[in-house]
């Protein structure tokens, strides 16, 4: 996890488990959009700048991959890093991980778009704030490793 910037720490709530008693896949989204919250005030886009400036983000794609199960009262840590960025959209991945330097049980592959909200909402290029962020993150992201899922959709295996 290492070099991975840390989003959120918390645990697994009751009212996230299912009839399996494991968390349950509508609570690892909740999870993951609200770490995306917080990853947007880490890019300067706090909720008082957006409601100064009517900058914001729309998510554009979500994907979610399962690869652990977790159980009522678990620790959880969402990490994330930076994939890629342009003038207007970043590719987020997140990691969610129990306990809190365990194995990835789960992780999500994002898509947000820039966006000014004014009469009528339209993309926008990134505040200046933000793109010096991303370009930050970037930076410190360079040398990590590609994770296997990134950019991969879904399909069935073929033999």
């Amino acid at each position: 996890m290492t070099g991975l910037l840390v989003l959120s720490d918390l645990e697994v709530a009751p009212d996230w488990v299912d009839y399996n008693g494991h968390m349950n896949d509508a609570a690892y989204a909740l999870v993951f959009s609200r770490a995306g919250d917080r990853w947007m005030q880490h890019i300067g886009l706090s909720a008082d700048i957006r409601q100064s400036t009517g900058y914001t983000l729309y998510t554009l794609q979500i994907t979610l991959h399962y690869f652990r199960e977790a159980k009522l009262g678990a620790p959880l840590r969402v990490a994330c890093r930076l994939l890629e960025y342009d003038a207007k959209r970043a590719r987020l991945w997140m990691e969610l991980r129990s306990p809190l330097d365990g194995p990835v049980i789960a992780a999500t592959e994002q898509l947000y778009l820039s966006v000014r909200q004014a009469e009528e909402s339209r993309a926008a290029a990134w505040r200046e704030e933000s793109s010096a962020r991303l370009q930050e993150m970037m930076q410190a992201h360079a040398s990590l490793p590609i994770p296997p899922q990134a950019g991969k959709g879904i399909s069935l295996k073929r033999s």
